[in-house]
């Protein structure tokens, strides 16, 4: 016998948000000018999204295409030439937007922790 599923049954990975990684390379940058092997170091030190470096370098050339960054090409006597990027005025408004929907997105979250966490407390269950 086959067992079948809609949608709606099919348990859901929460957690992840959608395009975190732009806020988190844009945090990144408005710290410090850099390139995309320091980014792909910082964010998974700083942000914990571990991002596989092609899809870090598509996401880098859209938020160029955005105006969210700019990017410079620097030569290296030490080794190769190094694309460096720097978050853009835009880029700051951008980021400072996501912050807010991130914020009130965290608020909710911790409302139904919250209320999670008194309903088995008391003993409830659902």
């Amino acid at each position: 016998m086959t067992t079948t599923y809609n949608d709606s049954l099919r348990p859901r990975v929460f957690g992840v948000i959608q395009r975190f990684i732009e806020p988190c390379i844009l945090l990144l940058l408005s710290k410090n000018t850099s390139h995309g092997y320091g980014l792909l170091e910082d964010l998974e030190k700083h942000c914990g999204e571990k991002v596989d470096i092609g899809n870090l370098y598509r996401t880098l050339r859209k938020m160029e295409t955005n105006g969210w960054v700019k990017s410079e090409w620097y030569g290296n006597k030490a080794g190769r030439d190094r694309r460096m990027y720097t978050i853009t005025k835009k880029g700051h408004t951008f980021l400072e937007k996501a912050v807010t929907s991130l914020t009130q997105t965290d608020n909710l979250i911790h409302r139904l922790l919250e209320g999670y966490q008194r309903t088995f407390q008391k003993g409830v269950s659902l």
